[in-house]
Formats: structure tokens, C-alpha cells, sequence
């Protein structure tokens, strides 16, 4: 990834629902509100951990591990002391982990398929799409997927997102991708022309 201005993409964390899932793992939700009703529906549909403030010293002190924590946007003010230590796990808008449809979160973060820009290589990520036994409409159709998801992560003002991707087996080497067809087009405003015209071209 490469964004205009020479600027580097900011690390990010985004989960996904992958139209050919290749994995039944069953990942461990916390969810976050202080409504006891939604306590319980949180419950119902297979939250590891459900509960307001009192979750939060747990949290720090170790107690309590997820592997996502989701919230409804009421109590977000009050878990302001959970941003240091939950990092890219902290629910946000844009991750989709701040929502008031706490079952559809559950069902997206139980069974999503991650994607993760670390610190270390911050142009880069790396993820599984598929496996070798799917058909080639399949890994296309997760590969569409993922990229579409990336691609939400991208500053409209800071000009070019993905520029180049590669497709591998654990066996082979990478191929190289003709990514333009698989980029979102988007409606463009007279502005955001403007903006395009000034930033650096693939």
C-alpha cells in the first residue's frame, strides 16, 4: 500500500466476513454496555464476556482476554482507560466493532477473517484468502472481498491506497496481481478530482 504525499499507511486492523469462509474457528468476543437486557442478548448469541465498566479493571489486570472486544456506542466515553492496552482491538466505527446490532457483531467478529497492518511493516499486509482446493471463483471472490475491506482503511485525501499485490501458495513464489480491475471504483466530486489530479499516479 502507498499513499500520496509520501506518507506511510497508518498500522490498522479490520475484520471481514469472507464470502468462502476456510476456517470453522470460533474466536472469544467481549461486549461492552451497561444495558442488563443487552447483557443477556449478548449472551444468548455467544459473547465470551459481556458487561459494562467492570469489565474494565479485569481487562487491565489480565483477567479477561478476547480475541475481539465490541461495544455499543453509549458506554465508548467510559472505556477511554482500555485504549493503551486493547491498541487496534479497541472498538472503533471503522473496524465495525462499535455498533448498537450486538448480534450481528457477534456474528461477524465469532467467525470473521482478519487483516492486520503491523507497526513493524506498515506498507504492507500479509493474509490468507484461501485454500488450494477452492475454486479459482472462490479465492477471487475472497481476494474481491479483502481488498474491498482494505480499501475502506484508505484517506480519500492522501491520493493512491493499494498499488501492488501479490498471490502465493506456501509452496510457490508470488505472482504479481493486475490489481486495477479489483479496486473499488468510487463516484468522484468535482473536489475529489481535483484531489486526484495532484496526487502521485500509479
Amino acid at each position: 500500500m502507498s499513499l500520496g504525499q509520501k506518507k506511510n499507511v497508518e498500522p490498522f486492523a479490520s475484520v471481514l466476513s469472507l464470502p468462502y469462509p476456510f476456517t470453522l474457528e470460533i474466536k472469544k468476543v467481549a461486549v461492552f454496555t451497561k444495558n442488563p437486557s443487552e447483557t443477556e442478548i449478548a449472551e444468548e448469541n455467544g459473547a465470551a464476556f459481556a458487561g459494562g465498566t467492570n469489565l474494565i479493571q479485569k481487562i487491565l489486570d489480565d483477567e479477561v482476554h478476547a480475541d475481539f472486544y465490541v461495544a455499543v456506542p453509549e458506554i465508548m466515553p467510559e472505556l477511554n482507560p482500555l485504549r493503551k492496552k486493547l491498541k487496534k482491538r479497541f472498538p472503533r466505527l471503522i473496524r465495525n466493532s462499535t455498533s448498537c446490532d450486538i448480534p450481528k457483531m457477534l456474528e461477524l467478529f465469532k467467525t470473521g477473517h482478519e487483516i492486520n497492518v503491523d507497526e513493524e511493516r506498515e506498507n504492507f499486509l500479509e493474509t490468507k484468502i484461501a485454500t488450494l482446493d477452492m475454486s479459482s471463483d472462490q479465492i477471487a471472490a475472497n481476494l474481491q472481498a479483502v481488498i474491498n475491506e482494505v480499501c475502506r482503511h484508505r484517506p480519500l485525501s492522501l491520493g493512491p491506497f493499494v498499488v501492488r499485490a501479490f498471490l502465493r501458495s506456501s509452496t510457490s513464489e508470488g505472482l504479481l496481481l493486475k490489481i486495477d480491475p479489483l479496486l473499488p471504483k468510487e463516484v468522484e466530486t468535482e473536489e475529489s478530482e481535483k484531489e486526484a489530479a495532484s496526487s502521485v499516479e500509479l
